[in-house]
């Protein structure tokens, strides 16, 4: 079998719905330019996940997320969906959210910082016991690899958490955004976007994590549906027998489209609508596009924890969608950690893999076989196949 050297962040399968004959256009946000590229080219770096075991086992774990998606865009009808498929939903959204370049961008960030930190153990000598080194290194050699290898296990503990993530959201409601205008929904190469409508003007940007309340998430579907996740304490939508919203107005798809725009890294992609029109998205997107300096602590997957100071990819958008028929429940309080929302359980079994395994690419490969185990997916797919045959 050939090495895995090309490695995808956001899977061909989910851009396919963008694509016609597998070519997709893609518009590159720092030009303005417009280029038709393959599904094999575009949201893809040589050894993005390091191990190609690793990402064979993500290939794996993507055939098992392309079931409830595929099957939402042949109905767009989430009441259809098993809790099989709704916790495989569940998890594609929160795992695509954390393994994007933007996101490995962000963890990277911090390399400095961690420098620093694995300079101090290299002098103080902790690692004597903990490592053999196999090569004849100097010690600007070691400190690279260990500062590579941190940053590339704070990566696969951010995957890991997007696999299990259905855990934390399993109390948010799922609707359907309809769209039925001329104009078409575009996805980026960072589709995922978390908003908080109700607090985050208040509260600010930091409302946005998976256990804040009033925690609304995006995820396009094809060009006619995206998905929305939200919190039915704070919102609530008035649709159809197919928990869709329908959007008619091209005003608020323009909206959708500029979340987008806010999140993406570098690119946006589309099918059918102009030029002119995403150019026209291009113009208005310092509307959403919101990169504020922060400081953030990050932990790698051996506790070493390090504070870095950055503009994160993943922030609240400066605009929220004008949604119809939704109510905001301006009674309901703020909370940190939504007391309906399992994060703690979402915490410690992540926490027990990367214990389990020791290495940060086994706990990928086992995090991926357990949450296969947990959901019993080999059987759901013999069952598929059985259905097929008939």
């Amino acid at each position: 079998m050939p090495e895995r050297k090309n490695q995808h962040y956001v899977p061909q399968f989910y851009l396919d719905a963008w694509a016609t004959d597998e070519m997709v256009d893609t518009l590159v946000l720092e030009s303005g330019d417009v280029f038709n590229q393959h599904l094999t080219e575009v949201c893809a770096r040589n050894y993005f996940y390091g191990n190609p075991v690793v990402e064979g086992e993500l290939a794996n774990l993507e055939g098992y997320h392309s079931w409830p998606i595929k099957e939402l865009r042949k109905t767009s009808s989430l009441t259809d969906l098993s809790d099989t498929y709704l916790k495989l939903l569940y998890s594609f959204v929160t795992t695509q959210r954390l393994r994007t370049k933007s996101v490995k961008s962000d963890i990277e960030a911090g390399e400095e910082f961690l420098k620093e930190g694995v300079e101090d153990d290299l002098e103080h000598g902790r690692y004597e016991d903990k490592i053999t080194w196999t090569d004849n290194l100097t010690d600007e050699e070691k400190k690279e690899q260990l500062v590579d290898g941190n940053l590339l296990g704070i990566h696969h503990q951010h995957v890991v958490r997007g696999i299990f993530g259905f855990i934390g959201l399993s109390d948010l409601s799922a609707v359907m955004l309809r769209n039925t205008t001329s104009k078409e929904f575009v996805v980026s190469d960072a589709p995922v976007i978390h908003d908080n409508l109700r607090f985050k003007q208040v509260r600010g940007p930091g409302t946005i994590g998976l256990a804040n309340r009033g925690l609304q998430i995006f995820c396009p579907i094809g060009p006619h549906r995206v998905l929305l996740l939200y919190d039915p304490a704070v919102y609530g939508f008035d649709c159809n027998s197919k928990q869709q919203v329908v959007l008619e107005e091209t005003r608020v798809v323009d909206e959708v489209n500029l979340l987008q725009f806010h999140n993406a890294d570098s690119i946006i992609m589309f099918n059918s609508c102009s030029e002119e029109y995403v150019s026209g998205l291009l113009d208005r997107m310092g509307e959403a596009r919101r990169r504020d300096k922060r400081t953030e602590e990050l932990e790698t997957e051996k506790g070493l924890s390090f504070e870095t100071e950055y503009a994160p990819h993943q922030q609240a958008p400066g605009i929220s969608p004008d949604l119809p028929n939704c109510t905001v429940y301006s009674e309901t309080g703020f909370e940190t950690q939504r007391r309906s929302c399992h994060v703690e359980e979402h915490t410690r079994l992540v926490h027990s893999i990367f214990q389990e395994a020791v290495f940060s690419d086994v706990s990928v490969i086992y995090a991926i076989r357990f949450f296969c185990d947990l959901l019993d997916l080999d059987g759901c797919e013999r069952v598929l196949r059985s259905d097929q045959d008939s």
